[in-house]
């Protein structure tokens, strides 16, 4: 964006390069920061460095994990076991998550109810899972059961100097939880991100507050074009504010010729058809003004190039500034200053002058013998 800027010859409004970092997610990174408690004390946010997903809890971010990558922690093998014996009319589903969890009379089937729901829907309350439960009258579904309960999975924890097996999920979490959760999952006060992460959070509460915090920032980016100055001032761009109360940014210094400088007549006509409009004027709007046989449709002359050349002058110098929208200003002429205030007379009385003292009378000289 910088080197398109300084190839460009017209100036662009700082808070329109703002709008344009905040349009694409590749071009801004967010900083996520938990409020602070009644007791002023911040509370951490649980990070997965993986997908780089923040979590407000431990447990948030445990279960992610093992959502989502379980390659990271194990190493998963399905092996062919016995089905269930039983006479099994019926079977139940979880209505939340669509997966089997069995007939009310398989004698594991109130564990696999505590570990389906502590492994899948802990955020839920256990009540409320069990009132979602729903029963399937169908032989198909029964089939379909109990060729899920043929097969079981081992998994070999793969963080451990001497590989784990584990034969149900619920015992690899706890061990994962006890040995090595400090080298995925970390506990951080501060956290910044991408904005292509950012928009992928799993988290909904914080993903919102991203979002509406986007959302107020598109509409007034006050905090990205904070951002922005320091790094386009030291990239040598000057800013300057239109009239319209818009700043924007060029990469030529802004300049004001004197009044009465001696400019051609030419020049002076064009500065003052700029100067005297408020919005601003293209270039298709003046050169008719300048030079009426364009307005006739008639082909370019030499005095239309002779324009055209003292206005690129004018704006590579600075003294016009053609906008991002096309538009030329001219800024006033710089008034000649004052001439200095007379010195202030000292109210001090002079000192009196004293008068000359009295002349001493001299003798005659004495008679010549």
């Amino acid at each position: 964006m910088v080197q398109t800027i300084k190839q460009s010859p017209r100036a662009y409004a700082l808070f329109d390069l703002a709008k344009l970092i905040l349009n694409k997610p590749e071009r801004h990174r967010v900083k996520i920061i938990v409020k602070p408690a009644a007791d002023g004390v911040r509370p951490p946010l649980y990070f997965v460095a993986a997908s780089e997903a923040p979590f407000l809890s431990q447990a948030e971010a445990i279960r992610y994990l093992f959502g989502r990558h379980l390659e990271l922690v194990a190493k998963t093998e399905k092996k062919q076991i016995d089905p269930p014996k039983g006479n099994f009319t019926f079977v139940n589903r979880c209505g939340i998550t669509g997966e089997w969890l069995g007939p009310p009379n398989y004698h594991e089937y109130q564990a696999r109810l505590v570990r389906h729901h502590q492994h899948r829907l802990r955020h839920i309350p256990f009540e409320d899972f069990k009132a979602k439960i729903q029963t399937v009258r169908d032989e198909a579904a029964v089939k379909d059961w109990l060729e899920s309960m043929s097969s079981k999975t081992e998994y070999t924890c793969i963080l451990d100097a001497e590989p784990q097996v584990f034969t149900n999920r619920a015992d690899l979490e706890k061990h994962v939880t006890e040995k090595h959760l400090d080298t995925l999952v970390t506990p951080i006060h501060e956290l910044v991100i991408s904005g292509t992460a950012s928009r992928k959070i799993e988290h909904h509460g914080i993903l919102n507050a991203v979002r509406q915090t986007w959302e107020s920032e598109r509409r007034f980016p006050l905090k990205t074009v904070n951002e922005l100055r320091p790094r386009l001032q030291k990239e040598g761009f000057y800013f300057f504010k239109h009239p319209n109360g818009v700043t924007y940014i060029t990469h030529a210094r802004l300049k004001r010729f004197e009044a009465g400088a001696t400019l051609t007549n030419e020049v002076q006509k064009l500065l003052g058809i700029l100067r005297a409009s408020k919005k601003g004027v293209t270039i298709k709007e003046l050169l008719p003004q300048l030079v009426p046989a364009v307005a006739e449709g008639a082909s370019p002359s030499n005095d239309e190039e002779r324009i055209l050349a003292d206005l690129r002058w004018l704006i590579s110098d600075g003294y016009v500034v053609e906008l991002s929208d096309g538009r030329l200003w001219a800024p006033t002429e710089k008034l000649p200053a004052p001439p200095p205030p007379p010195a202030p007379v000292s109210e001090t009385p002079a000192a009196p002058v004293e008068p000359p003292p009295p002349a001493v009378p001299t003798e005659p000289p004495p008679a010549n013998p």
